[in-house]
């Protein structure tokens, strides 16, 4: 029983070295890709990159999209622009932050390709929804302006906490969120929380936002 025991451990880390081995060999191969297209071979980048996006690699759809979007894809590929938009749309929604902001620029751009503003609005709730600060952290602009969706105070504060909740070291706006909702809900009438202003000055503060800081002590003044 024992040497049996011992036979199904080594094969299963034997399977888990295997798996490690080969995630590595794919990652180096992506980099390898990675540095062909900043080196300006789009070819050879093409040929390294392809395997891994089609396996679904974030990283690997993007620069395909970029080989794609500078007109550099192979005649045999069957791409056009609109399938380059399509990789980016892909890797965005898969939190690739780098492809979002391609998206956005593309958008701002108004090409027959480029995405609409729906198409981000929509990108950004579905990532926000799971908790993406980043997607987060736009919407709450969106809703505070007024782009593509009508202005909404309570919609801006939503997508502020989502962002504000974030590890400030994984995203350093978190802080600047967190305040944002402080004064929301310290100035404004329609959600006037002097707490909840408090409480989101407070962790702004600890996270060293030097205005929550002084707006805090103020808060405490009035409490007082």
């Amino acid at each position: 029983m024992t040497f049996r025991l011992n036979l199904i451990v080594a094969a299963f880390f034997s399977l888990l070295a295997a798996s490690a081995a080969m995630a590595q060999s794919s990652v180096s191969v992506i980099n390898e890709g990675v540095a062909a297209y900043r080196a300006g071979d789009a070819a050879r980048a093409w040929a390294l990159l392809d395997d891994g996006a089609s396996k679904g690699d974030v990283k690997a759809k993007r620069y395909l999209a970029y080989i794609i979007l500078d007109g550099d894809a192979p005649a045999d590929a069957g791409v056009d622009l609109f399938g380059g938009v399509a990789l980016l749309k892909e890797a965005a929604a898969s939190g690739d932050y780098m492809a979002l902001i391609r998206l956005e620029d593309l958008r701002r751009q108004r090409l027959a390709h480029s995405p609409s503003l729906d198409d981000m609005i929509a990108l950004e709730a579905s990532r926000a929804e799971n908790g993406d600060p980043v997607a987060a952290w736009r919407l709450a602009e969106r809703f505070e302006t007024g782009d593509g969706v009508a202005v909404s105070l309570a919609d801006e504060a939503k997508w502020l906490e989502v962002a504000a909740e974030a590890n400030t070291a994984h995203f350093p706006k978190a802080p600047e969120a967190a305040y944002r909702l402080c004064m929301l809900n310290a100035l404004d009438g329609e959600m006037q929380n002097p707490a909840a202003a408090r409480r989101w000055c407070a962790q702004a503060a600890q996270n060293g936002h030097t205005g929550a800081t002084i707006v805090l002590k103020r808060l405490a003044q009035l409490q007082d």
